[in-house]
């Protein structure tokens, strides 16, 4: 099952769930910035994850 992302769409449909996630821009002394490759779509994206809220 992929994820539909709705940047800035009045018509997005609404929220059903909440997710907490972070990401982080990681930089060494050259200015070079860490990156990722996802596991789910092979693309490349900032380190980062969710975290799962139950009791």
């Amino acid at each position: 099952m992929t994820r539909t992302e709705y940047y800035d769409d009045p018509h997005a449909p609404q929220p059903n769930s909440l997710v907490v996630a972070a990401s982080a821009v990681v930089t060494d002394d050259q200015g070079r910035v860490l990156m990722q490759r996802r596991a789910d779509s092979g693309l490349w994206a900032l380190p980062g994850g969710g975290m799962e809220l139950s009791d």
